[in-house]
């Protein structure tokens, strides 16, 4: 778990540097990383945006309660189509899938919203939630 919470924070770190930081032996960060891979725990090392710097400085949580008999897959594939969109998953409860969206400013969130999700067939309701801060891990 320290090697990953390592991995977590900068995924660039080189296996002598993870291993300075948790006081693990080098060939151990080593074969614990290339363990760790194999096994599919690591599916791959990923970027941390800067949404601001990016001109996308709004986020916004977005729940949609599907349709009666409308397919919840073939919501959250459209919705996850959409550019704005940075992640997306099917939950329990009164809605069914609920997504973040990175906007440059009301007027994207609306179009995305309001334009184009309430008028489609398969969604019956949404709520919005804007974020006034968000921290990523």
């Amino acid at each position: 778990m320290e090697i990953i919470d390592e991995l977590g924070k900068n995924s660039r770190l080189s296996e002598k540097k993870i291993a300075q930081k948790t006081g693990i032996p080098m060939t151990t960060v080593h074969n614990r990383v290339k363990k760790l891979v194999e096994s599919g725990v690591i599916r791959g090392y990923s970027l941390r945006l800067d949404f601001e710097k990016m001109g996308r400085p709004i986020t916004a949580f977005v729940m949609v309660k599907a349709a009666a008999k409308a397919d919840q897959k073939k919501i959250l594939a459209y919705v996850s189509s959409k550019p704005s969109v940075f992640e997306a998953a099917m939950i329990t409860g009164e809605f069914d899938v609920l997504f973040k969206a990175r906007v440059e400013n009301m007027n994207e969130l609306n179009r995305l919203v309001v334009q184009d999700l309430r008028r489609n067939e398969l969604i019956s309701d949404t709520r919005t939630m804007i974020s006034y801060e968000t921290i990523e891990k």
